[in-house]
């Protein structure tokens, strides 16, 4: 989640916040001017009627609150439910004790703590909403006519909790990838300082070094340029370019490392396709897709990249002829740092981020990446993006773009 989904996310919970307070004062007041207003004299009848007509109104604005929220009797029974707990929670009945409606007995405690106590009280649980997921409940207890109530606001966490664990896993894994490279460049920085050690070995030992550095370098960059992709993410790139121009280039880049591993590139790219991807988005799309293709397809494969256009939407494939992925690793190659054959990635330097960008990078601009295999039977992996109209000036940065664009 970005920074600025969660201050959205904020924003709507002190308005939902800001709403149930008014909802719950209001309440408060209305049963308690309901309770006094037949003992008035000579106007009994109005100031009842004006009760429940604002109890009417409470009951209404409680409903449609934004948020979760339910109110509980004393003995722990759904008094009302807003709208959004019974989107949230099938099933909601006033009278229905909250055990029951919720099938949570650490809810149920916690009602049952604040409801004795007088005092509010907040945990997180795990509730089943489509599936089960993780709120917060917030229970705020309250007393009406000597008789004590609460409201229950239930706040979902899942998905915060889910990018925190997501977070959490992924500074792991920086971690250790970068602290395999630089514990073999330590040992072979150490070993170079030996002055007995032979001109061969010195060369060979400084080579890896270098080979080693690089990979830092490489980690270094994909996890920055995924940081920025994170960044601006569900925002546009204010660009378009060339992706038929983006394939050209990468193969180029490319050709160093296809010769080495023995793999050979094929182009089929009938024409120029635009779309809002920036260049530096377009060409690393390619590039990751051709350099996956030339690390892990094997000796005397041929990987070929072309390009179909349906409409609106082009979709880029690269296709192998190659040693394919199991089956068993398929569902996994677009997670961060993810291979399925650890020992060739490190025999080729690659940082394991590959996909995962082209990934980010498709589903920013509303398309897919997908990938199918048949071990044995070679690998292909496609991007679907939309296609925009550089000729339609639609966008002011197209023009710029397409003469930035390689090729032209």
């Amino acid at each position: 989640m970005t920074a600025l989904a969660w201050i959205i996310t904020a924003l709507a919970w002190i308005i939902a916040a800001i709403a149930l307070l008014f909802a719950v004062a209001a309440l408060i007041s209305l049963r308690r001017a309901r309770g006094g207003g037949p003992g008035q004299p000579g106007g009994a009848q109005e100031p009842a009627a004006r009760a429940r007509r604002a109890e009417a109104l409470g009951e209404a604005a409680f409903a449609r609150l934004p948020a979760a929220a339910v109110r509980v009797d004393a003995e722990g029974r759904i008094l009302a439910a807003s709208e959004e707990a019974r989107r949230r929670f099938p099933g909601l009945e006033a009278g229905t004790a909250l055990i029951t409606a919720f099938g949570a007995h650490d809810l149920a405690g916690e009602v049952a703590t604040a409801l004795a106590s007088g005092e509010p009280r907040q945990a997180e649980l795990r509730l089943f909403s489509e599936g089960q997921r993780t709120f917060r409940a917030s229970v705020e207890p309250y007393e009406v006519a000597g008789t004590r109530e609460a409201v229950v606001a239930l706040s979902d966490l899942s998905e915060a909790v889910a990018y925190q664990e997501l977070r959490s896993q992924f500074v792991a894994n920086v971690s250790h990838e970068l602290r395999t490279p630089l514990t073999g460049l330590r040992g072979l920085l150490e070993a170079l300082e030996d002055p007995q050690l032979d001109a061969e070995s010195r060369t060979s030992f400084a080579a890896r070094a270098a080979a080693e550095t690089r990979r830092l370098e490489a980690i270094i960059g994909d996890v920055l340029f995924l940081s920025e992709l994170e960044a601006s993410e569900h925002l546009p790139t204010g660009e378009a370019s060339d992706l038929r121009a983006a394939v050209v280039a990468a193969a180029e880049e490319v050709a160093r490392l296809s010769d080495e591993q023995d793999v050979t590139i094929e182009l089929d790219l009938p024409e120029p396709v635009w779309t809002a991807l920036s260049e530096r988005m377009a060409v690393t799309v390619a590039r990751n897709l051709l350099e996956n293709a030339a690390s892990y397809a094997g000796p005397g494969a041929t990987a070929r990249a072309s390009m179909r256009r349906s409409g609106s939407v082009v979709a880029l494939d690269v296709v192998d002829d190659g040693a394919g992925i199991p089956e068993r690793h398929l569902p996994h190659v677009f997670e961060r740092f993810y291979r399925a054959d650890p020992s060739r990635s490190r025999q080729v330097g690659g940082t394991g981020l590959g996909l995962s960008i082209v990934k980010h990078i498709a589903e920013r601009l509303g398309g897919e990446a997908t990938a199918s295999s048949r071990e044995g039977y070679g690998t292909t992996v496609t991007v679907r993006l939309p296609v925009v109209d550089p000729a339609s000036g639609a966008a002011e940065g197209v023009a710029d773009a397409r003469q930035r664009a390689p090729g032209h």
